[in-house]
Parts: C-alpha cells; sequence; structure tokens
C-alpha cells in the first residue's frame, strides 16, 4: 500500500497554497472496491474455500449526522482501540481515492511523503486523518492499516494558531485545551466523533496523465481522538485501510473550496459497480458535461456543508406517491429538503417518506409470484425478498425523486442490494440463495441520497452556478 519511489515531487515554496499544478484541472483516479489497485480488492477465484461474510452489513447502521465545531472534545476512555457497537463504513459502495501527505526525506528537492486511502465525501467540509496524537492515552484511534500519520515527523506540517484568521479559528473557543492551536471535532451520531488539531499541510495526489500534483498549505484536521468509528469490509484482506476522509463539502475549509483556483468550484464522478475498470474525480477544467444531463438547483443550508436539493415528490413506476410537502422541501428553519452525499452508503429518508416509498414498494412486489418476502434485519424496516426464480427480477419497479426542474431515475440495480448467500442465515435462507433488499434506510434527521442510489450516473455539481447536473451515463466507457 505505498506509492511508487518515483511519485517523488520537489515543492517549490510558492506562497499560494497551490502549487506543481495544472492550470486546467485535476483529475484522481476513484479506488472502487473491485479493482486490482484497492485495498479492498480480493481476487475471489484464488479462494479454495470462500469466507462468509455478511450480506447486508451496510444496511445494519445508524445513519451518520455529520456536524461540526471548531471546539475542543475533551477525550474520554483509556483504551488505544476502540469497541463495537462503532458507526461503520465500508461495505461495497466506498469510494476512495489515494494521496500523499506530508514532506519527508532529507532535502526538499528529493522527499517523499506517506501514503493513505481517504473516503470521498461530499457531505463534509473537512479533510482529516488520523495522527500520531491518538495513540496517545486517553485518547483513541480507530484500527486502520496503515500507521497513523507521523504529523510531527513532516517538514510542511503547521499547526494552525489560535489568532489563525484565514479558515480555522473561531473566536475565543479553539484553545479550551491550553494548546494555543485550533481545534475541531467532527460528530458521526451519538457517541461516533473524531476530533484533534486543525493542521496545514502538503498533499500530493497521483494523476493518470502526468507527474503527481502537489498542493501545499492545505488545511486540515489532524485528528488525534476518534470514538465509535470503523472502517471496515468483512471480506478484504485489509479489513481498515482506510485513514480519514477527503472532503467535498460545500464550506470554506472543504478541499474544494481552498483550491478554489484550481477547482473553480466544480467536479464531477460517475459511480460504477462491479467494475474492474477505474473511474475519476474531476475538477475545474477537466470536468466534461455531456448535452444529455439534467440539471437541478442546490443550495447550502447553514451550518450543514451538504448539498441541498428541492425534493418535490417520489414515485414508483411513474405512479407519483402522497408525501407531505413540508418533508420535501427545504424550510426556514433547515428542516427537511434532501441532500446528495457521496460519503454515505445508502439513502436514507425521514420515516414519513420512508414509510409511504416502503408501502408502495412492497405493494407492487407483492404480485410478483417469483419473489418470496424474508425477514434480515428485524429491528429495522427492512424490505427484502429471496429469488425464487430469475424471472423475479423482471418485473421490479423503477423509483424517480422528483427533484426541482429535474427527475433523479433510480433502476433496481441500484435501487436493491442484490446478493447470493455465503453464510446461512436462518434455517430457510441457506448459503447459496439469492436475496436482495430495499437499499434505502430511514431516519429522522434528513432525506439523504446516497452512494448506492447515484449508480452508473454521471454527476457534475457546480458551486458557482449553484447547480447540479446528472444524467445516466455508461461509467466504464465515459469515466
Amino acid at each position: 500500500m505505498a506509492f511508487s519511489h518515483a511519485l517523488f515531487l520537489a515543492l517549490m515554496g510558492l506562497l499560494s497554497c497551490i502549487a506543481a499544478i495544472k492550470p486546467n484541472g485535476l483529475t484522481m483516479e476513484v479506488v472502487h472496491k473491485d479493482t486490482p489497485e484497492s485495498p479492498y480488492y480480493r481476487n475471489t477465484a484464488d479462494e479454495k474455500t470462500p469466507k462468509p461474510e455478511c450480506p447486508f452489513a451496510s444496511l445494519n447502521n445508524p445513519p451518520p449526522t455529520k456536524t461540526e465545531t471548531s471546539t475542543h472534545t475533551q477525550a474520554l476512555g483509556k483504551s488505544e482501540v476502540i469497541n463495537p457497537p462503532p458507526t461503520r463504513y465500508g461495505d461495497p459502495f466506498m469510494f476512495l481515492v489515494k494521496v500523499g501527505v506530508g514532506t519527508f526525506g532529507a532535502t526538499s528537492s528529493n522527499h517523499s511523503f506517506k501514503p493513505y486511502y481517504l473516503n470521498i465525501d461530499s457531505g463534509t467540509d473537512l479533510t482529516w486523518i488520523q495522527c500520531e496524537g491518538c495513540k496517545s492515552k486517553p485518547n483513541m484511534c480507530f484500527p486502520q492499516t496503515d500507521p497513523v500519520y507521523p504529523s510531527s515527523q513532516s517538514k510542511s506540517y503547521k499547526l494552525l494558531p489560535c489568532n489563525h484568521t484565514a479558515l480555522a479559528c473561531h473566536p475565543k473557543q479553539e484553545c479550551a485545551a491550553g494548546s494555543g492551536s485550533c481545534a475541531f471535532n467532527l460528530t458521526f451520531s451519538p457517541g461516533s466523533y473524531t476530533s484533534g488539531t486543525l493542521a496545514q499541510e502538503t498533499f500530493t495526489f497521483p494523476s493518470p496523465d502526468g507527474p503527481p500534483v502537489a498542493i501545499q498549505n492545505i488545511t486540515f484536521g489532524c485528528s488525534t481522538d476518534s470514538r465509535n468509528i470503523i472502517y471496515v469490509l468483512s471480506t478484504a484482506p485489509n479489513p481498515n485501510p482506510v485513514s480519514g476522509v477527503l472532503s467535498l463539502g460545500w464550506g470554506p475549509r472543504s478541499f474544494l473550496s481552498q483550491t478554489d483556483a484550481l477547482t473553480q468550484g466544480k467536479f464531477s464522478y460517475c459511480i460504477k459497480k462491479n467494475s474492474t475498470k477505474p473511474s475519476y474525480l474531476k475538477f475545474g477544467r477537466d470536468v466534461t458535461k455531456p448535452r444529455n444531463l439534467q440539471t437541478t438547483p442546490i443550495s447550502q443550508v447553514m451550518p450543514s456543508s451538504s448539498y441541498y436539493m428541492n425534493l418535490k415528490g417520489v414515485s414508483v413506476n411513474g405512479q407519483r406517491l402522497n408525501m407531505s410537502p413540508r418533508e420535501l422541501e427545504v424550510q426556514r428553519d433547515g428542516s427537511g429538503g434532501c441532500v446528495i452525499d457521496s460519503g454515505s452508503l445508502v439513502s436514507y429518508l425521514k420515516s414519513s417518506v420512508f414509510d409511504v416509498l416502503h408501502a408502495a414498494l412492497a405493494d407492487h412486489i407483492s404480485k410478483n409470484k417469483f419473489l418470496k418476502r424474508v425477514i434480515i434485519h428485524r429491528k429495522h424496516k427492512d424490505l427484502c425478498y429471496e429469488e425464487l426464480s430469475p424471472k423475479g427480477r423482471k418485473t421490479l419497479p423503477v423509483v424517480k425523486f422528483h427533484l426541482e426542474e429535474a427527475d433523479l431515475e433510480v433502476e433496481p440495480e441500484a435501487l436493491f442490494l442484490f446478493r447470493q448467500l455465503r453464510m446461512d442465515l436462518s434455517k430457510e435462507l441457506r448459503t447459496g440463495k439469492k436475496v436482495f433488499c430495499l437499499a434505502i434506510l430511514t431516519n429522522e434527521v434528513k432525506n439523504t441520497i446516497g452512494a448506492y442510489q447515484q449508480l452508473n450516473q454521471k454527476f457534475v455539481y457546480d458551486t458557482k452556478t449553484k447547480q447540479l447536473s446528472f444524467g445516466p451515463e455508461n461509467c466504464d466507457e465515459n469515466p
């Protein structure tokens, strides 16, 4: 899991935060679990005995409720590694980028960096990685394959002082720990958070069509305490390769905002399923926008850094469902509405919206004699079926999310999570049986369109025009 030694780059000492960049954009290769480059990759052809796996792990977790502050959080507990029940990320739909962090080496003209995998997250405005401080009790680290970042050894690492005025600090609240430097706290769900200090560092990105790109003075969170977080894929040989997050949210500290001269507030991606070909996260002038894309307005609802859309309604196979407009549209108090979030594995709908969709799908599928309703998670409102015949999939419904001026169409492949069981779940659900579940869950926070429902579509975010464009795409041919 190390970059090639050829990926060394001289620091040029530019005054701005951008160095050694292409003036026309930036492209990063997205690492999907099914590609050989992925730390999640497993060549099942080489396995004499397939490993059992929990087939619907991503459908058995509470949604992350990302909130950020700059205040210090007092460390709790004594263990070095957190214990369950954590907020779990991973399973099949995590998309990663490979990043080089820091400056190490004898001279500035011959330096290396430390390689890490970061999760792409459009729902937060702070890039962060685990740093060496999490090894000091009473702080905690979440388990990861690579050593945590040795920030004290990097020549380009700089803590942000409390009087820093650029991006980081809010008045009078950052130095509660007496460290003299800015702090952050990112909460995912009750009891699940990461916190630490804010700093600046050089980030280096491998480029698929040229030399690596080094960007200096990126403000990021150097995490020194994480609770109830674990990045995991149960079947992977290296189950915890992720070290943190690359933020693409709509906020002043996000990677997108800090590199505005390069990215121009624009990025795109095309999420694929079960493909060994690479896909790309593109920024600025590297972004191409096909003519067939639909466009919907996006907005920021403070203090969130998520991309909000106006959800007007939901339909199943062309039939519009009866839902309260207040639960769908963004309200003045910040309630309601719908966000799109690449860092959320699946979609989440408020219960009043979810219950209507759940009932409509169950009613539609109940007429299919080739499918049998089964229970996987009794604690959740799951909607799961056993396939009695291959004919069962042919009449599965299409769901449309009706947005302002556009419709996001979700085909069955991106609506349901299909699995062939590699372990017995019950007396009825034995190894080898084919089962699928609705890959949409319920919460009481907000409506969220997650990564799985974005499969096989191209998405183009433009924060300057405040627009999100999207449409069906062959992501293998046009990544």
